[in-house]
């Protein structure tokens, strides 16, 4: 919007008018049934034809589509050009796990294409992603199983599917499909109307209003990547998720790591992502254990076998209940709690199709008289809870060493409980009381399940949020002030504080090129870590204003 004053276009900062002109973008279009179905079988076919080529055939003994396939993952490696895209994969350990981070990407889209809306594979499998997606903290839900992005990502949640889209459009390029014929650009806008529907499944609510909308977004957005691009860090954080998924993709692919690397990723990222131009042997060691673990690439088959067991696992009682409990918490909480994430995370690690058959959760009812205590401050409890329902709301009562208790919160069911003094394994900070008699349902998840609980990305993600959450209470002021000061006063640390504050409470945009002896492959808990000894190294060597001294020791305080 080049005549707007900055004040005008400060509120479409993230959306897709920071890139398009207001008539060039439309709401999703709704699709019936019959439409859906009748397109991506249409598409389907027409890129089946196109990537049945000589060269495919052979090098590919018949199975042509495996080609495609490297195309379309081609696109997520592109999405690592976006700093709000690999921070948030990092500030949600998405680096780790990869084959189940991408294999489930993977049944993602090709359950859209394969199988129909309405089936029960295709609706299991989209709330599954919705569900990891709000764990992640990219999007909220908006009621009847929906959810919506996040405000301010709303271009970079879209660029994803452009992502792939151009990916897959370069591909048919190199397979003799010209860019630019009628046939080119047909394939194209199906292509784009399918991704762009898949992404509303997930979040999305406006797209570009036709092929030459979609094209003009895109090259607005390239410019701005190369404009701006990512910090030192960030790229390094983008190479490392690379090198982790390139073993699981090419395997996906049907090819080695190197071959994957050279055809499938277009030049510009590839040179961002491999700079010396050479792919670590590694990569390629680690894709042959894939192809060893797994003997064949997954099928529709294992997709709609994983769908069934996990719908099977939402039948036992506490699956059942740790799902009624995620969408009472939905409703319940407010936008900035995060306990319906927490539920969400311990549901996501109840519904993993590898631990069925597993010892269920414990549940315990209890009855509190008023005055009774849940969790005493000080005591090392042992254990967390999943409070599926109670008679009365919860009372938390913080006493300051040893000062008067007072009251800093009430909390009604659901809620999670614990979870932050089970991870640090420190005693709890805080009591948790009732000041009315008191019948509670809960969920206990003790030291051996809490232990395979923390290995859980959306669990350590959901757990961090929590510090976030408190952190965030003031946000805005401290933030304010710690940018002040480093920049007038010139000190590095409290740069480096100012970036990691706003790194942990949720700002994806932030460049994190100022951060002070923290590991490129940094976990959550270890940037809070460092958040923690940094404030403190401020605070030791004095001279700050007292106000921000003053925040900078509740800081402290809260990530305890």
């Amino acid at each position: 919007m080049t005549n707007a004053s900055p004040a005008a276009s400060r509120p479409h900062r993230g959306t897709l008018e920071e890139f398009l002109a207001a008539d060039e973008i439309v709401s999703l279009p709704e699709l019936s049934d019959g439409e859906w179905d009748a397109l991506r079988r249409d598409a389907g076919r027409r890129l089946a034809w196109r990537f049945c080529t000589l060269r495919n055939l052979v090098a590919y003994r018949g199975r042509f589509a495996f080609d495609a396939m490297g195309f379309a993952w081609g696109g997520i490696y592109r999405t690592l050009l976006v700093s709000s895209i690999v921070t948030t994969s990092f500030r949600n350990e998405g680096h780790f796990r990869a084959g189940e981070r991408i294999g489930g990407t993977s049944d993602f889209f090709s359950g859209g294409f394969a199988f129909p809306r309405a089936s029960a594979e295709f609706g299991e499998i989209v709330g599954l992603v919705n569900l990891r997606h709000h764990v992640a903290g990219v999007v909220t839900p908006v009621g009847h199983g929906r959810v919506r992005v996040v405000p301010g990502y709303e271009a970079d949640y879209a660029y994803v599917a452009t992502a792939f889209i151009e990916s897959i459009r370069r591909g048919l390029g190199l397979c003799g499909l010209s860019p630019d014929s009628p046939a080119s650009r047909t394939l194209a806008w199906q292509l784009g109307t399918i991704l762009y529907q898949l992404a509303g499944y997930t979040g999305l609510a406006r797209v570009p209003r036709d092929l030459s909308a979609h094209e003009r977004f895109r090259d607005a957005y390239d410019r701005r990547l190369r404009e701006r691009p990512p910090s030192a860090r960030v790229r390094r954080m983008a190479q490392e998720i690379a090198h982790r998924i390139v073993p699981f993709t090419a395997f996906m692919s049907g090819v080695t790591a190197r071959d994957h690397v050279a055809r499938h990723i277009d030049p510009e990222t590839r040179e961002f992502l491999f700079p010396d131009r050479t792919v670590p042997e590694e990569l390629e060691r680690r894709r042959q254990e894939w192809q060893r673990r797994q003997k064949r690439q997954r099928t529709l088959g294992d997709i709609r076998g994983k769908s069934r067991a996990r719908q099977g696992l939402g039948l036992q009682p506490d699956v059942a209940a740790l799902h009624r409990a995620y969408h009472d918490a939905v409703h319940v909480n407010t936008e900035d709690a995060i306990d319906d994430r927490l539920v969400g995370a311990i549901l996501l690690h109840a519904l993993d199709a590898d631990r069925a058959g597993g010892r269920p959760l414990e549940r315990r009812s209890l009855d509190l008289a008023a005055g009774d205590a849940l969790i005493r401050q000080g005591e090392h409890l042992g254990e967390m809870y999943v409070v599926l329902s109670s008679t009365a709301p919860l009372v938390v009562m913080h006493s300051p060493n040893g000062a008067e208790p007072r009251q800093v919160a009430t909390l009604v069911a659901p809620t999670v409980l614990g979870e932050i003094g089970m991870w640090r394994g420190q005693p709890a900070v805080a009591t948790v009381t009732t000041r009315h008699p008191n019948r509670l349902e809960l969920l206990v998840i003790d030291a051996e399940r809490f232990a395979a609980l923390k290995e859980e990305p959306g669990f350590r993600a959901a757990t961090a949020a929590e510090v976030q959450r408190r952190l965030a209470l003031n946000s805005a002021l401290v933030g304010t002030l710690l940018d002040d000061t480093a920049a007038r006063t010139g000190s590095p640390l409290l740069a480096s504080i100012a970036q990691l504050f706003r790194f942990l409470t949720g700002d994806s945009h932030v460049a994190l090129d100022a951060v002070i002896d923290l590991p490129v492959d940094a976990t959550p808990d270890e940037c809070v870590e460092a958040l923690r000894k940094q404030v403190d190294e401020a605070i030791r060597a004095g001279g700050l204003p007292p106000e921000l001294d003053r925040y900078l020791a509740q800081v402290v305080a809260t990530i305890g």
